[in-house]
């Protein structure tokens, strides 16, 4: 994990720079400049208006009683994005941007949660039990599994056979 992340390190300004260089011998060093200044601009309004939306959207969520956590996930993936956005670069922007856009967020979002709780909750049964009132054939209690990961329900039926002897 250390390699990749010093290799990103290294890798990144070094492409950013040459794409610099490419795009300022097309456009010129000023137009350049000023594009990059221009889109770090756009990139913090967007954040701004972005990291407000999503928190109003997490503020509502825990109104009803939810767990704010795509919300969560959503600020997370939002200040990556703003981190991007800062790296003075063409390429990062590209990314910083992706990460402002509300569907690929929500997306990312969305399927990293499922991934999580598909993970944590895969062998994980709640039940529930109901018995009945005198204990005939019709009001034996009941069990009812709900497998958490893919939502199946498996209905069964306890039958108690101590007493029978």
């Amino acid at each position: 994990m250390f390699k990749i992340f010093f290799l990103l390190l290294l890798a990144v300004p070094l492409i950013e720079l040459f794409v610099l260089i490419e795009v300022g011998s097309e456009i010129g060093a000023v137009p350049t400049i000023t594009l990059t200044i221009l889109t770090a601009v756009v990139g913090a309004w967007l954040m701004r208006t972005q990291g407000v939306s999503t928190m109003q959207r997490a503020q509502q969520s825990m109104a009803v009683g939810q767990l704010p956590e795509k919300e969560m996930l959503e600020g997370v993936f939002i200040f990556i994005g703003g981190l991007f956005l800062l790296i003075p670069g063409f390429i990062t922007d590209a990314l910083g941007f992706l990460f402002l856009v509300p569907a690929f967020r929500q997306s990312l979002a969305n399927n990293f949660v499922a991934q999580q709780k598909k993970k944590f909750y895969g062998n994980v049964y709640e039940t529930e039990w109901q018995r009945g009132g005198s204990g005939s054939a019709d009001e034996r209690p009941s069990i009812k599994y709900h497998n958490q990961a893919d939502g199946d329900v498996i209905e069964g039926e306890i039958v108690d056979d101590t007493h029978k002897k």
